[in-house]
């Protein structure tokens, strides 16, 4: 127990929390206050029996719309379940918490028992004492630690076992929490569950129990989003071929005669009718509902950071971890086998390995310059996708038959070609990224994981955004006109289509979300499911192959563990959700149907997690965490990029502004026509003479320009409206978002008043406690014999392997009452 209070891990007190807040509320009435009167006031007074039964009710009743609707809900989802029931009552505790003391061991509840420190905590225990114990002193060298013996190759590996089996009959009661998981967690059947965080946390630790919590959260929080977002897109697919423009487009017939999609000798002249399909297309999100949806939106990602705050706050309050404050002071292992020197540590009073500056630099040049080099191939094979769909659309345009939809196909094809493209960087990336950080040789694993963290995040952003980056914001904006179009690698920049270039942002975008999340689901579920049941197979395939009586060796539980994949951090699932985080919010407003479909991938990905983490994988260490980390700080920078993003999408990508203005331009000439937009598909085309195209006759293409190729006067009025609405959506949104932040706290005022009232009446517990015990321990000159008792430290299964499939409840029954569980 020694070792277990250096951790500061918070566990309950014995104590009667309503009683003692009677019996100061009248020390505060007698002038002799202890806790301040108006906080106990106003405190909620409920029932804080840790042991409450079923049938008893928390005191103060809920009431409210808002209340009887999450009840409702509950009841439709999980129906009477016992075990969802007791989760829901126990999820916030009822007692008053505080960090475990040696020396006040009686006055924390259940102490003398096994089962006091969780799973997770125990882990994080045993981890420490290995990680701090020296297996070799030669002069004033120094090495501890079993990571440093893992890595050197003197053990295979060091890991926590799993609490037996996790293969579970649905008729039978879990017999271990690894099971119990398994039976109420990690299963598709559980989709639309509520997931038990609690259990999840106390047998992995906090820091994968946040990483849940988060997706969940941020799951929920979709809900709203993909229904506005479906909303949206049915209204464009509704309108899509009614609207004026693409009415006008498709019924020109033979008025519009087009210049020549590229300029060699064999491209011709087209009439406009013949992308009557693309303008219709475009019209499908380009339509006034997409701009009230991206100022939603907006205002959506705020809100979710907020609400998220809240929740992380919470959790850490009742998970004991919101004063923690993680230590920096862990040395890696291979940073000991890639120093040059060693140096006296005054705060750990040991020599510790260093490295000089004449080796560290020239480490970090070559990691930059090869990071450099790494996001200049991404861009070239970027560009290679912006060639190859180029060449396919003046391909199809050419065929008669194909030359409708040839927009249409070269799009879809370029999408799939950088998903490929986007897959295989990103493999090999990670590699690269490991590699480099591993070779800058970081001293902390703090350091290692926030530096590999935004290396990574980086390289993703440029290889899954760089195409949509260019549809969005570059193509159809430096394009020159017929004669003088300027060329990239001897290719003519493309055009946008009718109705900008917002159509093929959506379909790219769709091609490439929907993609990335088959491919990943795929590779991280039915693949391992294929090897691992590759024997059964073999036998279904071949029935006759020969029968070998092997008599089958009964494995140890640390050598079943063993052959699982390999433990992991929950970084890999972090920096998945958060690209899918950048596909939601960035690009939108090009596509509706992001939230929707990110929705739907997250429902799976929960449960393809949870079973990976518990049937798949070693069991991770129980490291604490109070928050997701750095994460949230690229989550906020995320969602301010977006604001900027969405508001340049809208004013350059689409006609939404240029409809507008000619719209007032003309108002009076159009008043009596038949629609305000009459003569803009004609007014937004311009001439190109014979001299500058050396065709036979002039031609129109999409431009505001005269007829020498200049800019005239609309278009000048344009860019000046243009970057007037950025500038305006920006400062208007970001300004809500700064209001919700000033008026949404952190901490909600019920979550901090119980972390006030819990902090102060643990303070007066356990002072109380020293007033007593200081004049007994000086008579006596002894210590307390809870210290005495405690100095065997926490059992684990790291150092008793063969105890994992021992329950701590085992004294009752050998199996598992879910409903006691919680």
């Amino acid at each position: 127990m020694k070792w277990a209070e250096k951790f500061g891990f918070e566990k309950p007190l014995k104590c009667d929390r309503k009683a003692h807040l009677d019996r100061c509320r009248g020390a505060a009435g007698k002038g002799k206050p202890k806790i301040n009167k108006r906080m106990l006031d106003d405190f909620p007074r409920m029932s804080e029996s840790s042991d409450s039964s079923d049938d008893e009710e928390e005191g103060e009743e809920k009431s409210g719309l808002y209340c009887w609707c999450e009840d409702k809900i509950f009841m439709m989802l999980h129906g009477k379940d016992r075990f969802y029931a007791n989760m829901r009552k126990n999820f916030f505790p009822k007692v008053v918490k505080a960090p475990f003391v040696v020396n006040h061991a009686d006055k924390f509840g259940g102490s003398e028992r096994r089962d006091f420190f969780s799973p997770a905590e125990r882990s994080i225990v045993v981890y420490r004492i290995l990680q701090q114990a020296n297996y070799l002193k030669e002069g004033n060298r120094e090495l501890f630690g079993v990571d440093e013996l893992v890595a050197n190759g003197t053990y295979k590996a060091a890991y926590p076992l799993h609490d037996g089996s996790y293969e579970i009959d649905r008729n039978q009661r879990p017999k271990n929490h690894r099971q119990l998981l398994r039976f109420y967690w990690a299963s598709f059947s559980n989709w639309n569950k509520y997931q038990p965080l609690n259990e999840i946390r106390n047998y992995f630790g906090e820091k994968v129990g946040m990483y849940f919590a988060w997706t969940g959260f941020y799951t929920q929080s979709l809900f709203i989003p993909a229904i506005m977002g479906t909303l949206v897109f049915g209204y464009g697919i509704l309108i899509m071929g009614e609207d004026f423009i693409s009415t006008e487009i498709c019924e020109s017939g033979k008025k519009y005669r087009m210049c020549p999609l590229c300029e060699d000798a064999g491209c011709k002249m087209y009439y406009m009718k013949e992308i009557c399909k693309t303008a219709q297309m475009a019209t499908s999100v380009n339509n006034p509902a997409t701009l009230l949806f991206c100022i939603f939106m907006s205002i959506w990602v705020a809100y979710f950071l907020e609400m998220w705050k809240r929740k992380e706050a919470m959790l850490g309050h009742i998970w004991g971890t919101l004063k923690f404050e993680m230590s920096t002071a862990q040395i890696r292992p291979t940073y000991t086998q890639n120093c040059d020197k060693w140096k006296y540590n005054p705060r750990t009073q040991r020599n510790e390995p260093c490295m000089s500056s004449k080796k560290r630099y020239p480490r970090y040049i070559t990691t930059f310059v090869s990071i450099l080099i790494i996001l200049a191939c991404v861009i070239i094979f970027a560009l290679a996708v912006i060639v190859y769909d180029l060449a396919v659309y003046l391909a199809l345009f050419d065929n008669p038959q194909m030359s409708k939809y040839a927009k249409w196909l070269s799009t879809i094809s370029a999408g799939v070609m950088s998903l490929t493209l986007i897959i295989i960087m990103s493999k090999y990336y990670t590699k690269f990224a490991i590699t480099m950080t591993e070779w800058e040789n970081h001293k902390t694993q703090v350091e290692y994981e926030n530096n590999l963290t935004i290396r990574r995040y980086i390289f993703e952003v440029f290889n899954f955004y760089s195409s949509l980056a260019y549809i969005g914001f570059f193509k159809g904006k430096v394009n020159g006109y017929p004669g003088h179009h300027p060329r990239v690698f001897g290719v003519k920049m493309e055009d946008c289509p009718p109705g900008g270039c917002i159509s093929e942002l959506a379909t790219q975008m769709a091609i490439i979300l929907a993609g990335k999340q088959f491919i990943f689901t795929f590779s991280q579920f039915v693949i391992p499911i294929i090897i691992s049941n590759k024997t059964n197979c073999l036998k279904k395939f071949k029935p006759n192959l020969k029968k070998k009586e092997i008599v089958k060796k009964v494995k140890t539980p640390w050598e079943r563990d063993y052959l699982l994949a390999d433990t992991r951090d929950v970084f890999a699932e972090y920096l998945e959700m958060v690209i899918q985080y950048g596909f939601v919010t960035i690009f939108v407003a090009a596509f509706p149907l992001a939230p929707l479909l990110a929705l739907v991938n997250n429902l799976l990905e929960m449960r393809l997690d949870s079973f990976k983490f518990v049937a798949q994988l070693r069991r991770p260490i129980g490291f604490k965490s109070k928050d997701i980390g750095i994460w949230s700080s690229i989550l906020s920078c995320v969602g301010k990029i977006a604001v900027v993003c969405n508001a340049y999408i809208i004013a350059f990508s689409s006609d939404f502004l240029p409809m507008m203005l000619f719209t007032l331009d003309n108002r009076e000439k159009n008043a009596k026509r038949k629609d305000m937009l009459s003569g803009y598909v004609n007014f937004s085309l311009a001439v190109a003479s014979p001299e500058m195209t050396g065709l036979d006759e002039p031609c129109r293409y999409w431009a505001y320009r005269d007829t020498q190729g200049n800019y005239n006067l609309f278009f000048w009025k344009l860019t000046t409206v243009r970057l007037l609405f950025v500038i305006i959506f920006e400062h208007v949104v970001l300004g809500v978002v700064k209001l919700i932040d000033i008026f949404i706290p952190d901490i909600t005022e019920s979550v901090q008043l119980r972390i006030d009232i819990d902090d102060l009446i643990a303070k007066d517990i356990l002072d109380a406690n020293d007033e007593v015990q200081e004049p007994t321990k000086k008579k006596a000159g002894i210590g307390t014999a809870t210290e005495a008792k405690g100095s065997a430290g926490p059992s684990s299964p790291l150092i008793n392997p063969a105890s994992s499939n021992k329950h701590p409840r085992t004294s009752k029954s050998n199996f598992l009452d879910p409903a006691d569980i919680v």
